[in-house]
Order: structure tokens, then C-alpha cells, then sequence
């Protein structure tokens, strides 16, 4: 426990005497004893023991050289007002001649030099000096402020504006904690919570203490309790600082941090690894667990001052690696779909999802060929899925989709301020994302002969290089790339670059379009139309196999959600099979007409809807569209009536007779 004595000119005043003193027993709490001292008091040869002494008054020092032996333990005492009594002085109108009393004119001074220093300049505040007859001096001065001295305030004068005893600054209690060595946690935290409570002129003195203390308490737990081991170092080897877990494995958890205790005077094996210049490239063994170490050199400008050595427990290394990798998974890098989600029932299919599985079970690149829409990343996600790779990331990117420069960050990443508009903090590539996993390039011949030049390169070398940095980094990545142009043909032109494409095809996997796997239109249609699937006709199941989709699979889910909407097939669909609309136009309008009329009869006549269902049931199948246009022909020649709202259709005098001339005919 440390002594604080605190240095006062006599006991007169002593409730502020006793109200400092639980000032500094809040802050110090059972770290401290204070101990008063009086000048008055004082023999000749007294000598004043203590740690630190905490003096009132300046002017006192002069009086005190011979009664303590370290001047240097010395700390002037500074004062703070309470944040309440500011507002009490707010309300006070500018111009106010302002009495300031205190029990000294010392003391006096100091509060009126506060007062002005705390923006309250156009207060005019009169400093209070006793004299015999105070009324002939201050007679025009009504109000009067005092901490807790009211007493002493003239009795002419009309308002007194209390604002208490003042607090120790917290300037004060800095340089207290600093000379008596008292920086403990619990000191700094009630000294915060001093600091929310009091103003003082000097704001930036708070300022800098808090950012000292937020820094060093950043440090301390981010550096002390750092999973690495951290070493600091002087230019000669001399330890500086090391960490909790530096300490382990140093042996001792009770280092003094002194210059002259050399690293090899603790651990002769670390010092002999570290001095040596290629020892980055190795691991060394400490306590029976491997490390990975990385050093530093620390320079003033051009002048070496010492080093600072991290140590990476191999596992942990490991084990961030594969927290890494989670996290990826969690943010969608992952494949969603296997074989079994792949719907076919095809032969093409079946030889295609059987070379797949192959590649699977290899690292080999794969480059898949085929039409837009055919599924080419559901192969892909499958492949991934299929491999020893399956708990890993799994990447993708529309290479066509990107232009060139955007496409190079993103595939190989960059470094901080490597181009205008690049994150502040760099970005990770998604080769580097995709490591120990897969990276899915789809459209890969889109991608200009720079890209071309520079993915060769990363399959050559299994390294990739940011943009910015001169830095390889070492890569584990299965490669699968998907086009759907000819990429021979590209070659012959020279357009895609020979040999990567001879490094990408590896293993060819070609997809066959929808118009080739006939067994799995209704099959994959099924699965898209769910409980529609039902309401499809014999007629219109046949439409849909004889169409050619020329977008695939991804224009079937499209024709499957517009039946799902609308109840009937795409005009596109109906068009390019249907052939009885457009040579046998009377035919249709005549089973119409007979539609309409056999609907007639009843309240509401019948809609088109009905009409739609009707002819559908009859073989006939066209569009809503084209049912509207019918609709219109047959009411132009005034053998139907449109009614509006829900009445729909009903057959006119002239439209029966138009029946009955084609059944007589």
C-alpha cells in the first residue's frame, strides 16, 4: 500500500479538508493511505515521509524544500466544479458582475480563472478580497458564488449561488497514478468515472488520457491474451516485451522485461532458430508442438532498433483454416445440388452423369460443353459434391458477366489502394476463397487472352498473385470450367488460347440439349409443374416433346411457371407445333360457335375460360390470345354476343343459322 500526503497551509476548513480526502479514497481506494500534513504544524527538522505528496498551493513549494527529500514525488494539486453547478451558472444574464468567494484568496483566484477558462467570459467575476468594510467595494454586485463557503458571502449580498466543493482535477489523479506507480485497473476505472462527473479548463488533458487508456487496454487484451506467442526484441536480442503465451512457452510466467536479459539467456533454442535468416521457411518445436514463426524488423527510418517475432502453433493454423472454410460455406460458397437432383431418365444423360462421377473422384480438370440452360452448374455442383472435397468451399462465377478488370479482382483478389475505388482493406480472390475446395468457371471462353494468359498460369503453378502484390500465394484448387462455344473452333482461330485449353480439358463432359433427351421433358416438366402436372392434356404432353427448346431446361421451368399462372402453354409452344389453327380456321370457329351454343342456354352464357377448356378437350388447343381474337371475328359477324362482367358469351339468330347451314352442308 502506497502513502499519499497531502500537503495543506492549516485545519481550518476542515470539512473541504475531509471531502478531499474521500476524493482520493474513491479514486485509490484500498491501494492508498492518505496521510494530511499541515505547514503550520511542521517542526524545523521534520522531515515529511511519504510516496507521493499532493500539494494544495504552488507557492508552498518554497516552504517545503527541506522537509521532503524527492522534489520529484511532488504533484500540484488541480480542481474541477461539479457538471451540476454549471447549469446554475448558465442561467446568470451576460454582463452580471459576479462576487466569487472562497476561504482564501489563493483559492479564490483559482476559481475565478476556472470560471473564465470554462467559457463563462461574459460573466464579469469579481474575486472576492476581505476588507473592512466589504459593502463600499461591492455594493453594485447582488449575486455571489461559493463553493460550500457561504458563510463567508457579505450579507448584502441578494443570491448566492452554491456550487459545492470542488473536485480534485483529474490531471491531478494522472499524475498521481504516474508518480506513485498506482496504474491498476480498478484506479483507472473509477478515475473514468471521476472524469463523467467534473469539468475543467483542460479538456484535451481527458482526451489524451482516455485514447492513452483505450489503446493500452487494446493492446493488453489483444496482444497479452493473443492466441500467437509474441516476442519483442532490442537490435541486440534483448527482450523487450513478450505475451502470455509467449511466456508458456518460454517456461516462466514471471519475466522482467529488462534490456539486459538476453533471448538466449532464456531459451538458447529459440535465439539459435530465430538469428538465422531463412528460418521463416521452417518449423520449429517448442514444448512437443510445432510453430510457424514470422519476424519482423523494426526500423526508426533507415536505423534497425529491434524485432518483433510472432509464433503460429501449427494447429491453430489448421484450425482457422477450417473456420475459415465454414464460414464461406455459411455465406452460399458451397454446392447445393448432387446427382440424385439431376431428373433424367435419358441414355445421354446416364453416360454424361457417369463420367461425371469419374471426374469426381480425381483432381483433374473438367471442362463441360453444351448449350445455355442445359445445367452445366448443376454438373459441376455435383462433381464437387461427389468428390473428397464435399466439405469445402465451393466457388462459381459467370466469367461473361464481368468486364475484364472487375473479373481479374475478383478472381485473384487485391491488395489495399490497388486501384481507384478498391476496398481500403484489399480483398481475398476467389481462388484463395475456393481453396482446399472447387472454383466453377462457367463461360470460360468468354474471358480475354490477358485472363487466359494469367489462369494458365495459376493452373501451371497452382499459385495465384494478388493485384498489387509481389506476393505468391500457394493455392489447393479443383478447377471446372463450362462454355458453351466451340472451343476447338475458338482455337483454330486463335481467339482461345491452345494450350489452356489443352490444360482444361482434361476430362470432356459434354451435356446433350433438351431437344436430344426426349424421355426427360415430362420428367423434368413434372417436377416443375408439381400438382399442375395433372391438369396437362394427352395433346398438350405432346406438344411439349415435339418442341425443340432451344433454351433447354431453363426455358421449360419457364413454359412450366406460365401454365402454372395462366392454365394454358405458351403461344411460342402452341405456335410452333399446332398446325390446325392456322389450315383449318373455319373448323375451329365452327366447334366454337357449337361450344357457345350448347353454353347458351344458361344464365351467364360462357366465358372464355370454359371456351378454352372446351376446345382443349376436344384436341384443339390454342392461346387465351387467340381465343380473344376468335371471340371478336364470330361477334364482327353477328353470330355471337359479348357481354360485359361475368356474363360472358351467348349465340345469336344469326349464329344459329350459320350452325345449321354448315350441318346441313
Amino acid at each position: 500500500m502506497k502513502t499519499i500526503s497531502v500537503v495543506y497551509r492549516n485545519r481550518e476548513n476542515l470539512p473541504a479538508i475531509i471531502h478531499l480526502q474521500e476524493n482520493l479514497e474513491f479514486i485509490f481506494e484500498n491501494y492508498v493511505q492518505i496521510k494530511n500534513v499541515f505547514l503550520d504544524e511542521i517542526k524545523d527538522d521534520e522531515i515529511i515521509e511519504g510516496d507521493v505528496f499532493l500539494v494544495i498551493f504552488e507557492k508552498m513549494l518554497g516552504y517545503l524544500k527541506k522537509h521532503i527529500r524527492n522534489f520529484d514525488k511532488i504533484v500540484i494539486m488541480t480542481r474541477g466544479m461539479d457538471k451540476k453547478s454549471i447549469s446554475e451558472i448558465q442561467k446568470i444574464p451576460p454582463n452580471t458582475n459576479v462576487l466569487v468567494v472562497n476561504d482564501c484568496y489563493e483559492s479564490t483566484m483559482q476559481i475565478t480563472f476556472e470560471l473564465n477558462c470554462l467559457g463563462f467570459g461574459h460573466i464579469n467575476f469579481v474575486p472576492f478580497v476581505e476588507k473592512n468594510d466589504p459593502y463600499e467595494y461591492y455594493k453594485d454586485i447582488t449575486i455571489a458564488i461559493t463553493p460550500n463557503e457561504e458563510s463567508l458571502v457579505p450579507d448584502f449580498i441578494e443570491k448566492i449561488t452554491n456550487i459545492g466543493y470542488r473536485q480534485i482535477g483529474y490531471d491531478t489523479f494522472i499524475k498521481l497514478m504516474e508518480t506513485g506507480k498506482l496504474n491498476h485497473k480498478l484506479v483507472n476505472r473509477n478515475l473514468i468515472a471521476h472524469m463523467n462527473n467534473i469539468v475543467e479548463p483542460n479538456a484535451s488533458f481527458r482526451k489524451d488520457y482516455l485514447n492513452s487508456y483505450l489503446k493500452s487496454e487494446m493492446l493488453d487484451k489483444f496482444i497479452f491474451n493473443s492466441k500467437d506467442a509474441i516476442l519483442l526484441l532490442d537490435i541486440d536480442y534483448n527482450l523487450v516485451y513478450s505475451n502470455h503465451k509467449m511466456n508458456k512457452l518460454l517456461k516462466t510466467d514471471n519475466i522482467v522485461n529488462e534490456n539486459n536479459i538476453n533471448i538466449s539467456e532464456i531459451d538458447n533454442k529459440i535465439y539459435s532458430f530465430i538469428i538465422n535468416n531463412d528460418f521463416e521457411s521452417k518449423l520449429i518445436e517448442l514444448n512437443g508442438e510445432n510453430y510457424s514463426t514470422e519476424k519482423t524488423t523494426l526500423k526508426l527510418i533507415d536505423q534497425i532498433v529491434g524485432y518483433s517475432i510472432i509464433f503460429k502453433n501449427e494447429k491453430d493454423i489448421r484450425d482457422l483454416e477450417i473456420n475459415l472454410n465454414d464460414n464461406l460455406i455459411k455465406k452460399g460458397l458451397y454446392a447445393k445440388y448432387t446427382f440424385k437432383d439431376i431428373i433424367h431418365n435419358s441414355e445421354g444423360m446416364k453416360q454424361c452423369i457417369s463420367i461425371a462421377k469419374k471426374a469426381s473422384l480425381t483432381d483433374y480438370n473438367v471442362l463441360i460443353k453444351g448449350e445455355s440452360g442445359t445445367g452445366k452448374e448443376l454438373i459441376a455442383q455435383s462433381i464437387h459434391n461427389f468428390s473428397n472435397r464435399s466439405s469445402m468451399p465451393f466457388v462459381a462465377i459467370n466469367c461473361a458477366a464481368l468486364p475484364e478488370s472487375l473479373l481479374e479482382s475478383e478472381l485473384f483478389g487485391y491488395e489495399s489502394g490497388s486501384f481507384t475505388g478498391a476496398n481500403k482493406h484489399g480483398k481475398l480472390g476467389l481462388f484463395e476463397q475456393a481453396n482446399k475446395g472447387t472454383i466453377f468457371l462457367d463461360e470460360i471462353g468468354d474471358i480475354s487472352h490477358n485472363l487466359q494468359s494469367q489462369l494458365l498460369r495459376v493452373i501451371q503453378e497452382r499459385q495465384v498473385m494478388r493485384i498489387g502484390s509481389d506476393k505468391l500465394i500457394s493455392i489447393d484448387v479443383r478447377i471446372i470450367v463450362a462454355t458453351n462455344k466451340n472451343l476447338e473452333e475458338e482455337v483454330s482461330k486463335g481467339i482461345f488460347r491452345n494450350d489452356l485449353y489443352f490444360r482444361l480439358n482434361v476430362i470432356p463432359i459434354c451435356m446433350p440439349p433438351l431437344k436430344n433427351r426426349k424421355d426427360d421433358i415430362l420428367l423434368i416438366c413434372k417436377d416443375f409443374l408439381g400438382d399442375s402436372y395433372s391438369d396437362l392434356t394427352k395433346n398438350e404432353k405432346q406438344l411439349l416433346i415435339n418442341y425443340d427448346w432451344p433454351g433447354n431446361v431453363r426455358e421449360l421451368e419457364s413454359a412450366a411457371n406460365y401454365y402454372k399462372t395462366l392454365r394454358e402453354l405458351p403461344d411460342y409452344i402452341i405456335n410452333k407445333n399446332n398446325r390446325l389453327y392456322k389450315s383449318n380456321t373455319e373448323l375451329i370457329t365452327e366447334v366454337t360457335l357449337q361450344i357457345i351454343n350448347a353454353n347458351s342456354h344458361t344464365y351467364h352464357g360462357i366465358g372464355r375460360t370454359k371456351i378454352l377448356y372446351e376446345l382443349k378437350s376436344k384436341g384443339i388447343i390454342i392461346s387465351d390470345a387467340e381465343v380473344r381474337k376468335l371471340l371478336q371475328i364470330l361477334k364482327n359477324r353477328q353470330y355471337i354476343e359479348i357481354r360485359a362482367g361475368r356474363s360472358g358469351c351467348i349465340i345469336t339468330e344469326q349464329g344459329i343459322e350459320y350452325l345449321n347451314e354448315k350441318i346441313n352442308n
